[in-house]
């Protein structure tokens, strides 16, 4: 409760927002926090998501349920790219989400198995022995026998250590020469390239807890907590292959599980398993979306889109393939000069990319149970939400329908007359209606 004391603080400042999902209001108004803007703590996105897991108990990978069973914790974070003036906003919300959805679902994906490879190179150039009497080269006296044998093995080198003084190579004396070589062969570089990557298909991953932080004056973020157990595992694997989930004890019907409170539901994002009043497993998938235009026709819009959201995170929590790839490259130079004074030079740069893909796939029975539009407190614009449902007995009830309506269908065009066939030599074998022969 004490998130969502401070999300409604924050509110009433319009300066900070932090919500966490599927948590009812305290019993405040935003009224009763006006005034009191300097309690408002300004706390980073990551300050929030360690709250939410130290209360919870929980620590990123596997942890141990009361019951005995294990889940696995997992935390994402993504950005909110637009402007808070922009018109986008309230859907780059919904992007960052999935940012940070994948993300933590990344981190799943590099748990279960991860490919590493490293290629290091070290090269230490050792001075040259010099012998008396050396011959000359270049018509050098033999007292330049180190300068020469530089010359010959690394004379690229020895001009860039000559340029780096601000030197001519074809102009610089003797002594200013030999001062570079000693540079250069007292020079060690190292360098070390590493490449990591996984794939994994992740099934059964809900967010367990989502929030959005806004910090004054700065880009807004979305963070998820994210958990996988073999609960939600079976659930997953029930919508791909059939079957039903163990469920448990009984509780409220999952209408009444849904927060009332819009702001509430304007942080909330994906999907959560639930248990109905009959003990089953029910997905409850949460979609919202911006409305293009004021106009009712751009409300209507907003609707259709938040409704394939939520569809869309229910396939996703089916199955979703993630691919991570990560390349990190270091590099150190340290060279040791003349007068024992070290020069030290680091340089990284380190990129990421995340792809993840969910194949087509027929789900039956997913319906909508609850519609909602709120006004964001930050950029006031209209928010408009929709809440979806689906559980192994909604999915044979839509399926025994649908049977019942294709045959019905079928009837409708001749009892059951087979459908025109199109052969690839270009015939065609069709049956049109049969005639009844109790009429003639």
């Amino acid at each position: 409760m004490k998130n969502t004391r401070t999300f409604l603080a924050a509110l009433a400042a319009a300066t900070f927002t932090c919500a966490a999902t599927a948590q009812e209001p305290a019993p405040s108004s935003p009224e009763d926090a006006v005034g009191n803007e300097a309690a408002v703590e300004t706390k980073s996105v990551e300050d929030v998501v360690q709250e939410y897991l130290d209360a919870k108990g929980w620590t990123e990978g596997q942890n141990a349920k009361k019951d005995g069973s294990r889940i696995y914790v997992s935390t994402g974070y993504g950005t909110i790219l637009a402007p808070l003036e922009d018109i986008s906003y309230s859907d780059s919300r919904v992007n960052a989400y999935n940012k940070a959805m994948l993300d933590a679902k990344t981190k799943m994906a590099r748990y279960l198995e991860i490919w590493i490879r490293t290629e290091t190179e070290n090269a230490l150039i050792a001075p040259p022995r010099d012998s008396a009497g050396s011959a000359s080269v270049d018509g050098e006296p033999s007292d330049m026998g180190m300068v020469s044998k530089i010359k010959l093995l690394a004379n690229a080198k020895l001009n860039a250590a000559l340029r780096a003084e601000g030197l001519d190579p074809d102009k610089a004396d003797r002594e200013a020469r030999e001062r570079a070589a000693k540079k250069l062969t007292q020079s060690e570089e190292f360098s070390k390239v590493t490449s990591a990557g996984a794939r994994a298909e992740i099934t059964g991953m809900q967010a367990a807890c989502s929030f959005e932080c806004v910090p004054p004056g700065q880009q807004g973020q979305i963070a998820v907590v994210a958990i996988w157990s073999e609960k939600l595992q079976s659930m997953a694997l029930s919508i791909s292959r059939g079957g039903k989930p163990q469920g448990g004890i009984g509780k409220r019907p999952v209408k009444e599980q849904i927060p009332t409170d819009k702001k509430v539901l304007l942080s909330t994002f994906g999907v959560q398993q639930k248990i109905d009043e009959n003990g089953n497993l029910v997905l409850v998938a949460f979609g919202q979306s911006g409305a293009p235009t004021d106009s009712p026709s751009g409300k209507n819009i907003a609707y259709k889109r938040a409704r394939l959201l939520a569809e869309s995170a229910i396939r996703e929590f089916a199955g979703e393939t993630v691919m991570t790839d990560e390349d990190m490259t270091a590099a150190e130079s340290y060279e040791q000069f003349e007068n024992a004074a070290p020069d030290y030079k680091n340089a990284s740069s380190y990129t990421q990319r995340v792809k993840a893909k969910a194949d087509e796939m027929n789900i039956s029975g997913i319906s909508t149970i609850k519609e909602w539009g709120c006004k964001h407190p930050l950029s006031g614009r209209m928010v408009y939400g929709v809440v979806c449902s689906w559980s192994t007995e909604s999915a044979a009830q839509a399926q025994s329908m649908k049977r019942t309506m294709d045959a019905a269908a079928a009837g409708a065009r001749g009892y059951g007359a087979p459908q025109p066939v199109a052969y690839p030599n270009g015939s065609l074998q069709g049956q049109g209606a049969d005639a009844d022969e109790d009429a003639f």
